[in-house]
């Protein structure tokens, strides 16, 4: 009797286990394809004048001014008495980088172009690819146990 009940228990927890697996499985590749998903999102840019950006933001940003182009990191600037104050990394040789002061005004600048996230499209691109790959999986299933 109680080797009977020990094979039971056995099986019992052999099986509960190999459940376990195949949810840890299901969660891990769920968080993945959101985590890439995410990663991924949907950017847009916007091109703003200096007037109507907020350089406090601390976004990346790229400057137009007359003759130059900077593209600028949200650490490497910030803004006083109408001037924009950037650090911009320069490559003298592959190992060495100079950082040069720069200071532009406001008046100098043309354009500032923002990357800025579009949230609602990253969230509606996550929820389109989950309910793509559950229908897939479910149609799969049904096909494979004869319903369909």
């Amino acid at each position: 009797m109680t080797d009977n009940f020990m094979t039971i228990c056995r099986s019992s927890y052999t099986i509960l286990k190999s459940k376990k697996k195949t949810v840890m499985k299901k969660i891990i590749t769920v968080t993945l394809i959101i985590s890439m998903i995410n990663l991924i999102g949907c950017y847009y840019q916007e091109q703003l004048t200096p007037s109507s950006y907020d350089f406090d933001e601390n976004s990346d940003i790229q400057v137009t001014t007359s003759d130059t182009t900077y593209s600028l990191t949200g650490d490497d600037y910030h803004f006083a008495n109408d001037t924009l104050f950037a650090t911009i990394p320069k490559k003298i040789d592959r190992r060495t980088t100079h950082k040069l002061k720069v200071n532009i005004p406001v008046s100098e600048i043309k354009s500032v172009q923002v990357e800025r996230t579009d949230t609602f499209a990253s969230i509606a691109t996550a929820f389109g690819v989950i309910t793509v790959v559950l229908a897939i999986v479910i149609v799969v299933g049904l096909s494979e146990s004869g319903w369909l």
